[in-house]
């Protein structure tokens, strides 16, 4: 099994001490860059996962997705480029697609026993998908990410149906404006975090649709969210 080594900076996304080191390569809890070690000894060591301990939960990750979960994925328009970019990995012992990895959270899509579609474990983080000035809130992450292909537009998912404090307080001081679009079944939730951002001046409006965002291309999600305006 691959084992830790120390952390580090990253040269990606600037940290200072986000960039672990393993045996057999290096994975960023920052940006979720993902490099592999190219000597002989790193190269035997690739095909054992990585070894991740959150919050005492220890999650053996590859970077080999099988051809179920990646389906899965495909499915919705993720590309193997997203995939790489976002860091989007196989857990093989508890059968997870984790779509989500940092210093103290992840969060992946459950393709193993029970029915809890989505697990995860830690403190939820504050994503941002994109880099538009209108930023839209959503439940998952996969639509953050179909969200964040846009010029206009950046994408946080929510992971689940409602907005932290602490998370509120970070978007309030860096977006003027910000669209809500979760499941249609949430409507409520939606309209709750609507009125309260508008109680702060933010220019804040609901977006029901039929199918989550990651359903939609990416023209069909422009159209959706320029009716908005």
């Amino acid at each position: 099994m691959s084992k830790f080594i120390k952390l580090g900076p990253c040269e990606a996304c600037g940290s200072k001490d986000n960039r672990a080191e393993y045996t057999n390569g290096f994975w960023c809890f920052g940006c979720s860059k993902y490099e592999t070690k190219k000597d002989t000894k790193s190269l035997r060591e690739r095909i054992n996962p990585i070894s991740v301990n959150i919050n005492s939960q220890v999650l053996n990750i590859v970077h080999e997705i099988p051809v179920t979960p990646l389906k899965w994925l495909l499915s919705y328009g993720i590309t193997q480029k997203e995939i790489k970019k976002y860091g989007i990995s196989w857990a093989p012992q508890e059968k997870i697609l984790v779509l989500c990895m940092k210093k103290d959270y992840w969060q992946g899509r459950n393709f193993g026993y029970g029915n809890q579609k989505y697990k995860s474990n830690g403190n939820k983080p504050s994503l941002i998908y994109g880099k538009g000035k209108t930023l839209v809130l959503v439940e998952d992450i996969l639509s953050a990410i179909k969200i964040s292909r846009t010029e206009n537009y950046a994408a946080l998912p929510l992971l689940g149906s409602s907005l932290s404090k602490d998370t509120e307080s970070k978007i309030i001081k860096r977006y003027k404006t910000i669209y809500v679009w979760l499941d249609r079944d949430k409507a409520k939730n939606s309209i709750l975090i609507k009125n309260r951002l508008r109680s702060f001046d933010i220019i804040s409006k609901t977006i029901l649709t039929t199918l989550d965002p990651k359903v939609y291309s990416k023209q069909n999600i422009i159209n959706i969210l320029e009716e908005k305006k």
